[in-house]
């Protein structure tokens, strides 16, 4: 099948940047999949969650004080 796609590019374009396309395009299939595999193998996801949760109570936290600094203030 990428041969096939690889000799279309080839006749229709008549160079090189058929193959270029496909090259960089298989290359980016295998980065996604092994950081599909990184995301999925290594409890990656538990972890983002809870930073990105903490962060979240973090400013909900300073913006509550702020704002009760501010009507102290006012």
């Amino acid at each position: 099948m990428l041969f096939q796609i690889y000799d279309y590019y080839r006749t229709v374009y008549g160079s090189e940047k058929g193959q270029d396309l496909i090259e960089y395009a298989l290359l980016l299939a295998l980065i996604v999949a092994v950081g599909v595999l990184i995301y999925q193998a290594s409890g990656l996801k538990d972890s983002l969650t809870a930073i990105f949760s903490n962060a979240g109570s973090l400013t909900k936290d300073a913006a509550s004080i702020s704002t009760k600094a501010a009507a102290s203030n006012g």
